[in-house]
């Protein structure tokens, strides 16, 4: 019984597994047939002619004829180019007339200059907080806006403090003690009092004499200047921590100037600045830098650079806010490696320029640009003195280079961008 089981089961084994092994010959002669060679490079070469790109914008890049869709031109058909540096030939006749102007790469001495503006400010050194001394009430403010001008001596406000009348009742007793050696030392205590409590000299003295307190206490401006904040208002109760306003010098300025980063590197403290501001009747006026902020602004990446105004400067026609022609110089960069300036082609991802090679064709070059003085740009890296680099018609040259080597990228056979 077991001998017939096992033949029935060999049968079917042998049904189900035929048609599996016709297959997987099958497979295996298409997999053999899929090693054949293949006329690739034909392909490739069929690919490369059919590659169509715009001559005004070279990234526009299709595989069939077609309009650029930023300008609307015909693409125009390129052929791929070997894999070296992309150059361009221009007969002597066709640059004389492209207006093609050389200049050569030499050494020049570059004096560190940078004209600017400056904005005039308030001088921060020049600010008096006012306190007051004890807790009281403000009886009188004679203080009404910000922007009050006050001169030294004026009266600001007036005072009622418990704490003031004490300590002129204690003067006035030191005052009238017994004479000798205790009555000086009580009455010199009782003084300091009052001083550090705000009296000036004057309202001692006056206390001194008349003997009469003084319920509402006068507090006068140490300085003149103008009100610049304000932070009470008359009847308002006051404690030492409480400021009740600011007055800042009127006597000095400040001029705030924004420096790019690339000129912060030469810029010292006393570096010579000169000063050109009608307001002030100032022209040319030789001043130098105060102070350099340690710290540059993150949207602009510029540094703020201090300057001092003159004393005589500060003129009622003077506003904060005006603005004023700065001119800031640092010492000789001697030994430089400079190219006139309009030789150079900014974009915004580098800056480059096209050079004359010494059989005649011209090819592009990017520079790391350092100083620019005038009509004068400092070269850092990418040309050696004696090259030469095209300083007229260069964007007629860089448009043609740009268009080459962006077909050479797009149709390199191996599909990758270089």
């Amino acid at each position: 019984m077991s001998i017939r089981h096992f033949l029935l089961s060999l049968c079917l084994a042998t049904l189900v597994l035929a048609p599996l092994s016709a297959s997987a010959v099958v497979l295996q002669q298409h997999d053999h047939s899929a090693h054949q060679q293949q006329p690739l490079l034909d392909g490739v070469e069929n690919a490369e002619s059919s590659l169509y790109v715009c001559p005004m914008h070279p990234h526009i890049v299709q595989g069939e004829p077609g309009t650029c869709p930023i300008c609307g031109m015909d693409l125009v058909a390129r052929k791929n180019s070997p894999n070296r540096q992309v150059s361009i030939s221009v007969d002597a006749g066709m640059q004389q007339q492209l207006g093609i102007r050389t200049d050569s790469v030499e050494r020049r001495t570059f004096w560190r200059y940078y004209p600017t503006l400056a904005t005039v400010q308030w001088n921060d050194n020049a600010r008096y907080h006012i306190h007051p001394r004890a807790s009281g009430w403000l009886e009188r403010l004679a203080i009404r806006s910000e922007g009050q001008a006050v001169k030294q001596g004026e009266l600001l406000y007036e005072i009622y403090s418990q704490e003031l009348v004490v300590a002129q009742q204690d003067f006035l007793q030191a005052r009238d003690a017994a004479s000798g050696s205790q009555r000086e030392r009580l009455l010199r205590d009782a003084r300091m009092r009052l001083e550090l409590l705000g009296f000036n000299a004057t309202l001692i003295e006056q206390l001194q004499r008349s003997g009469e307190l003084l319920y509402r206490v006068p507090v006068y401006a140490p300085v003149d200047g103008v009100v610049t904040a304000l932070n009470v208002a008359q009847g308002m109760f006051v404690q030492p921590a409480s400021e009740l306003l600011t007055i800042t010098g009127a006597n000095q300025y400040w001029l705030i100037a924004d420096v790019p980063e690339r000129y912060a590197d030469w810029l010292r403290v006393g570096a010579p600045a000169d000063i050109s501001l009608a307001a002030a009747e100032l022209n040319g006026y030789e001043s130098s830098v105060d102070y350099i902020y340690p710290e540059l602004d993150p949207t602009s990446r510029t540094q703020r650079v201090r300057i001092l105004l003159p004393q005589q400067a500060a003129t009622n026609a003077l506003a904060v806010g005006m603005q004023a022609q700065v001119e800031l110089y640092g010492g000789p960069k001697r030994q430089a490696l400079a190219v006139p300036l309009e030789s150079l082609i900014v974009t915004g991802a580098n800056n480059r320029v096209i050079v004359q090679q010494d059989n005649g064709e011209f090819v592009q070059r990017e520079v790391h640009v350092g100083l620019i003085i005038n009509d004068y740009a400092e070269i850092l890296h990418g040309l050696s003195e004696g090259e030469r680099v095209v300083s007229s018609g260069q964007f007629l040259l860089d448009s043609e280079a740009s268009l080459r080597n962006n077909f050479s990228g797009a149709s390199s056979g191996d599909g990758h961008a270089h």
